[in-house]
């Protein structure tokens, strides 16, 4: 606040600007935010490379389970492998199972199972496909 004189009497004029105070609380608000924000941005990052594994492993799955059933006949076997040799895909390993599953007497339904898994961070990922012929 300043007081100016003049012709004999004093006039108070008001400057306008921010106190230090509510310069400090606009930059605490502010670095609260930015803080915030920077923390969405990291998980969505996250999330998206999450949704690519998951998108490649299910692309992976299927194909693997269209190459299965594509092999006729059907017998049982439990195997593991994974994509070293193919670009990309070598952070992902694959697990089959088929089985005979009994319905009623001697009428069998072969069960196929195909998953792909993968590392994300320090979790272990998996995408599986169930079919039955």
């Amino acid at each position: 606040m300043t007081w100016v004189v003049g012709h004999g009497s004093r006039v108070r004029v008001q400057q306008g600007g921010f106190t230090l105070l509510e310069v400090m609380v606009a930059v605490t608000i502010m670095s609260m935010v930015l803080v915030t924000l920077l923390g969405l941005q990291s998980r969505t990052t996250q999330d998206v490379k999450l949704a690519e594994h998951i998108t490649t492993a299910t692309m992976l799955a299927k194909r693997m389970m269209v190459d299965t059933i594509g092999t006729k006949p059907l017998q049982p076997v439990e195997d593991d492998g994974d994509f070293t040799g193919e670009d990309n895909f070598s952070d992902y390993a694959w697990k089959r199972t088929i089985s005979q599953i009994p319905l009623f007497g001697a009428v069998f339904i072969t069960e196929i199972r195909v998953a792909v898994l993968w590392t994300e961070g320090t979790r272990l990922e998996m995408v599986e496909l169930v079919d039955y012929e």
